[in-house]
């Protein structure tokens, strides 16, 4: 028991035998949580970054429509003022 930390648990006895796993399992723990965030936010950034790359391609989509949505009511009136 080269680490200064363990030896001063161990000089405790039993409880500190137990606090120096329950230290050692939250820090498993801890690492465990730390590496689930980076995944999520990792996953949220591709998400949005899909979710962009949807935005613009409707916005497209609705740019072109509504071009021909005008131009089909201008050629109505158009008809309908020849008329």
């Amino acid at each position: 028991m080269s680490d200064p930390v363990t030896g001063v648990f161990v000089q405790y006895g039993a409880l500190g035998v137990v606090a120096l796993l329950a230290l050692a399992a939250v820090r498993v723990l801890f690492n465990r949580l730390s590496a689930a965030v980076d995944r999520e936010q990792q996953r949220a950034d591709r998400l949005e970054e899909e979710l962009r790359k949807l935005n613009e391609l409707i916005r497209g989509e609705l740019i072109k429509s509504i071009g021909e949505a005008t131009r089909a009511v201008a050629d109505a009136l158009a008809a309908v003022r020849r008329n």
